[in-house]
């Protein structure tokens, strides 16, 4: 053994040296233990930023305000550059690996999406005066509305006023609500009547009957339906088209007919009425019929023409023989 360890005040002097460095090395494990990392992406709830929504692995006395956090439903973004002042000005062991290295700080928030105020306008707007169906005119810029976090999703239409001549409208949105605005948005738009146009499901030829099941209905601006249109349903069933029909297409009354029931040189049955006398003949139509159209037609026995009704299928209503 050396001479100077066998003196008991070096031996003193190591075993403090010893409590020393392990006393230091306490106070460093936690800095050791905890790596200081970059996070890519924080989500923020509150109104300021602090060096834990940016770096990750921090002690609890490292945690500090860096600023102002982005507005609810906004982000920011942190590059490198700025990551190495913040690293900088706080002490912390982290330097950037690359140019491109950054974080993204989005503020979270409540969203009001357009649907949603749409729909409270047109019911408030129906609640006016607005009658039937109408498609809403908005500005472009009111394609959301974004609230804080802690606030419900909703919303109150105030000082509406309508003009129905113009179709224009003027309101107060507050958001969530007219006891707590904490957003009020001023708006100024248009309303345009819609109308329900029928239509087919599927493509329809000549000949074929048109029934409700061939019918959908489609939204049209009223303004776009000419006058030639069919807008009832009821108007179309039993008819058929003169020409091949599109599916989806807005139906013009020329487009379709009454089906004709009795065709050019079919036989036919004639009948006179008068009272309770009834007396039936044959004959042969010498024009194509609908129901209700007038035709001519020829008595078989007699050979004489005549202006005869459509009655039925192959049938027509005389008023001689």
């Amino acid at each position: 053994m050396c001479a100077w360890l066998k003196n008991s005040k070096y031996r003193d002097l190591i075993a403090a040296l010893i409590m020393a460095l392990t006393a230091l090395l306490i106070l460093l494990m936690p800095r050791m233990a905890h790596a200081v990392t970059l996070k890519e992406h924080s989500i923020l709830t509150g109104d300021v930023i602090t060096l834990g929504d940016v770096f990750g692995g921090l002690v609890e006395n490292q945690e500090k305000v860096l600023g102002p956090a982005p507005l609810p439903g906004e982000e920011m973004t942190l590059n490198a550059a700025t990551l190495m002042r913040i690293a900088r000005a706080t002490g912390l062991p982290w330097r950037p690996q690359s140019a491109s290295q950054s974080v993204t700080l989005s503020r979270a928030a409540t969203v009001i999406p357009k649907t949603m105020i749409e729909d409270s306008l047109r019911q408030a707007l129906t609640d006016k005066g607005v009658p039937g169906k109408f498609e809403l005119q908005l500005p472009p810029a009111l394609d959301r509305l974004v609230l804080p976090q802690d606030q419900p999703a909703s919303l109150d239409i105030s000082d509406l006023s309508v003009d129905l001549k113009n179709s224009r409208f003027q309101a107060m949105i507050l958001a969530p609500s007219a006891a707590n605005p904490v957003q009020k948005i001023p708006v100024s738009g248009g309303f345009e009547k819609l109308v329900d146009v029928p239509v087919l499901r599927a493509p329809l030829s000549p000949g074929a009957i048109i029934n409700a099941r061939d019918l959908d209905t489609v939204e049209m601006k009223a303004r776009d339906v000419q006058r030639d249109i069919v807008i009832s349903q009821e108007a179309l069933i039993g008819m058929t088209p003169r020409k091949l029909l599109l599916a989806g297409s807005a139906i013009k009354s020329g487009e379709v007919e009454t089906p004709q029931i009795v065709a050019r040189g079919d036989l036919i049955t004639m009948v006179f009425r008068s009272g309770s006398l009834v007396l039936t003949a044959k004959g042969k139509a010498l024009e194509n019929g609908a129901m209700g159209d007038t035709i001519r037609v020829v008595n078989s026995d007699s050979n004489k023409t005549l202006a005869a009704r459509v009655s039925a299928s192959r049938e027509v209503t005389v008023s001689e023989f």
